[in-house]
């Protein structure tokens, strides 16, 4: 049908697109690094540790990283950190896989985040993103449990932080009791792509214009006005 042939052609002339290829270097923590760094390509802060499979069986390879607080009664941060480049205006979904183990549970005090931080040139920080890689109130315990998180570059940025947070939180958040436990982190990657759709010929709303836009054209247009 040489309507239907032209509409594909048309529609794959704007499709958008994901990149596959993992931004981060090392993201299943198999490579370690150099004197106190623990893994390669990653900066560290607090207590970060590689647990192989006497912990937790990996999600990916053999190791994973683990993260724990302090337990001091102060506020305790653990952080792993990497920098990429990246473009302004192209999407970045940032993929991590997480475990809470019911043999060294999470207390309520722990926060467990992973975070998105656009920069400039200048190194500031444009843009902040975040979402909660594990819940340790809600989610399965001994399971690795994946968070997604995405977000558009802003303007003039050159640059983009992972960050990889256990905040133990202490006496002065209204913790002066503090359970401990730990945090497990496996198969972390970084993804680019482009921009969701805007384009009005994306008619069922997905946010990709594809074959299925095809066929909510040719429905509509065999009903005729």
């Amino acid at each position: 049908m040489r309507l239907k042939s032209f509409i594909i052609g048309a529609i794959a002339a704007v499709a958008c697109s994901a990149h596959g290829q993992n931004l981060l270097s090392n993201g299943s923590f198999e490579t370690a690094g150099p004197g106190f760094v623990t893994f390669a390509n990653w900066m560290n802060f607090g207590n970060i540790f590689a647990a192989d499979s006497g912990e937790v069986i990996a999600q990916d390879g053999a190791l994973s990283a683990k993260m724990f607080g302090a337990s001091s009664g102060a506020q305790s941060d653990q952080v792993l950190t990497q920098n990429v480049p990246a473009t302004a205006g192209e999407q970045y979904t940032l993929t991590t896989y997480c475990q809470n183990l019911s043999a060294d549970a999470l207390g309520a005090e722990n926060i467990i985040l992973s975070q998105l931080v656009f920069r400039d040139a200048g190194n500031n920080a444009l843009e902040v993103v975040e979402t909660n890689a594990i819940n340790p109130m809600t989610d399965p315990l001994d399971t690795w449990v994946m968070k997604q998180l995405s977000a558009v570059a802003p303007a003039g940025t050159v640059s983009v932080d992972v960050f990889l947070l256990h905040i133990q939180l202490g006496a002065d958040q209204g913790f002066p009791t503090q359970g401990g436990g730990a945090s497990f982190w496996d198969n972390v990657s970084l993804v680019g792509g482009d921009a969701p759709c805007t384009n009005p010929a994306d008619l069922n709303g997905d946010g990709e214009v594809n074959f299925f836009d095809v066929s909510a054209f040719l429905t509509f247009y065999g009903q005729g006005c």
